[in-house]
């Protein structure tokens, strides 16, 4: 339920102000800005899984943006992989770019729970 307080700002069932003309700038509620990093980081770990081989690729993610970056994301990594498993010139340069990459987005500090 929204109480009208006039016609920029509503009052919420909580008793705080609400104006969503200002989400996402230096005035943002403390409740947007907290929405707006957790979210980051979900997606992060996200990415984390697809990077370290966690994520096999299957299903789908909600969000048709993030899937699309993600199915990219995961075929550059297939492809890494591939590349390394082979005896050519190009395979240990892709096991050392997997490998770093795998070492890096495991240093990151949000871990999903």
């Amino acid at each position: 339920m929204t109480y009208s307080v006039n016609k920029f700002m509503a009052i919420q069932p909580g008793g705080y102000l609400d104006n969503p003309e200002e989400d996402n700038s230096h005035n943002a509620h403390p409740a947007f800005k907290r929405g707006k990093i957790a979210g980051i980081l979900e997606t992060l770990a996200i990415f984390k899984e697809v990077i370290t081989g966690e994520d096999n690729g299957d299903g789908t993610i909600n969000s048709p943006e993030i899937e699309k970056i993600r199915r990219a994301t995961f075929l550059m990594r297939e492809g890494l992989v591939h590349a390394s498993d082979k005896s050519t010139y190009l395979s240990k340069p892709a096991k050392e770019a997997l490998d770093e990459a795998t070492k890096v987005a495991n240093t990151l500090r949000y871990q999903k729970r």
